[in-house]
This record gives structure tokens, C-alpha cells and sequence, in this order.
């Protein structure tokens, strides 16, 4: 349990780079975001190294921001409007436990892993498939060979019949001219 009440376990904390990918800003802009909103008294949960921990109810507040800030609203009345929409109360400072075994990863980060992941498979399953190939071609070769030593062999043997029985013939004729 937090100061506040709440069981830690159902409080879902994001990185600013996850939040900065979703509202499609950069992290350098929330974190100012984030800090003008302080002052004016909304409160961040923190961990235990006191960087900030956006939760699922930080989102929306974020996200009415940006879209003031679309609507050329100024900042300052832009976060004021924020605050007065989204108030929190004084006990927003918690700590949320960090589970070393627990990853976070954005989603762009998460599909460069998996299309590294894919690229080495596809890579393995073609050097498969060219040895596959490479011993399949060396095995015809090998069997074409061998049918043409064949094939060869029996074409002398032949040869070599028809010159010896051509020679016998001639013999025979001589002797009886």
C-alpha cells in the first residue's frame, strides 16, 4: 500500500519517451510540459531516484495540453486550464516500486527487435536452403558424372570390339586370298 491508499500493484507506469511516442512529442517537450504543470501545482508520482512516473491518469491531462497548445492557446493559460481541469490532491508524492525484471520497451524499439529477430531467420533459413541446394546440385553432378563415365566406358568397349573384330576379319580374308 501507498501513503495515499492505493495497492501499488494497480498503478501502471510509463517512461517519458512512451508517453512523449504517444502524444507524438518530443521527451524534451513533455519534461517542460511537465515541470510548468508542476509549478502550477499538479503533482507527478516519482520513484525512488525522484524521476517523474507518468500514470494512466497523467495521459489525458497531456493530452488536453497539446491540444490547447494545437488550438493557439498560450502556454500559460494552456496549463492553468490543465490544473483547474485535472486537480490532484497533496499526497501525490509516492514512491512505485522498480521491478528489475520487468522490461519496458517502446513500440519502436520492441519492432526493431522483432525485425532483427526475423532478419536472422530469414538469414539461417536461406544458408539452409543454399546448403540444401549447394548438396542437391553436387549430388546431380556427381550421378551425371558417373552415367557419363559409364556411358564413355561402354562406347570404348564398344570401339574396342569393333577394332578387334574388324582386325580378325581382315586376317581371315587374307588367309584365304
Amino acid at each position: 500500500m501507498t501513503e495515499n491508499g492505493k495497492n501499488e500493484e494497480t498503478l501502471k507506469s510509463y517512461w517519458a519517451k512512451d508517453i512523449a511516442e504517444l502524444l507524438d512529442i518530443s521527451t524534451s517537450n513533455l519534461r517542460r510540459w511537465s515541470i510548468d504543470l508542476e509549478n502550477e501545482g499538479y503533482t507527478f508520482y516519482r520513484d525512488e531516484h525522484h524521476r517523474r512516473a507518468y500514470l494512466e491518469k497523467d495521459i489525458m491531462p497531456l493530452k488536453k495540453l497539446k491540444e490547447f497548445l494545437a488550438n493557439n492557446m498560450s502556454k500559460n493559460d494552456a496549463i492553468k486550464a490543465v490544473v483547474s481541469m485535472f486537480p490532484t490532491d497533496n499526497n501525490g508524492v509516492i514512491t512505485i516500486p522498480v521491478n528489475d525484471d520487468e522490461v519496458r520497451l517502446s513500440k519502436l524499439e520492441l519492432q526493431k527487435i522483432v525485425q532483427e529477430a526475423v532478419k536472422e531467420a530469414i538469414e539461417e533459413e536461406r544458408e539452409a536452403m543454399f546448403k540444401a541446394f549447394e548438396g542437391k546440385i553436387n549430388d546431380t553432378i556427381e550421378k551425371r558424372d558417373r552415367l557419363l563415365t559409364q556411358h564413355l566406358q561402354a562406347t570404348l568397349e564398344e570401339r574396342r570390339l569393333q577394332i578387334s573384330s574388324a582386325a580378325e576379319e581382315r586376317k581371315w580374308w587374307r588367309f584365304w586370298k
